[in-house]
């Protein structure tokens, strides 16, 4: 697997990319890396196959301190949880689109945003970088 960082331009903040094996393709995209407590940070997730169709695709969302989980998607809202296969799955076609709200208790820490995506019979991982800041 080859795992690819882009800095994006003014629209995207940020852009993580991988590439599984079986030509899988898997890219998430933040509005910043630098959300603001309390406020809408929206990310989203595209999946396609190695014809590039849009591919059937569950994923795990999870917030990282280091390499420890700290925080996960359990049923609609980010939750403090631990555990590397903590969080809810969600099935999706393609793309996800969805909104995170940081809690004020994270401003400041460098955090790590991670999605495992799993699709054609993969699993791979986008991660992006965070530190939230407090609100103006």
């Amino acid at each position: 697997m080859r795992l690819v960082l882009v800095c994006g331009a003014s629209i995207l903040a940020f852009a993580a990319t991988a590439v599984a094996a079986n030509h899988i393709r898997a890219t998430m995209s933040t509005s910043s890396t630098k959300p603001v407590a309390g406020t809408p940070w929206r990310y989203t997730i595209v999946v396609k196959d190695q014809n590039g169709r849009p591919a059937v695709t569950k994923a795990r969302l999870q917030i990282l301190l280091g390499t420890v989980v700290v925080g996960c998607l359990k049923r609609t809202a980010m939750v403090p949880c631990q555990g590397a296969k903590a969080g809810t799955w969600i099935s999706f076609k393609g793309k996800r689109k969805g909104v995170v709200r940081w809690p004020a208790q994270s401003v400041g820490v460098k955090l790590t945003f991670q999605a495992i995506v799993v699709a054609g019979g993969r699993t791979v991982r986008l991660r992006v970088p965070v530190t939230v800041l407090p609100v103006p």
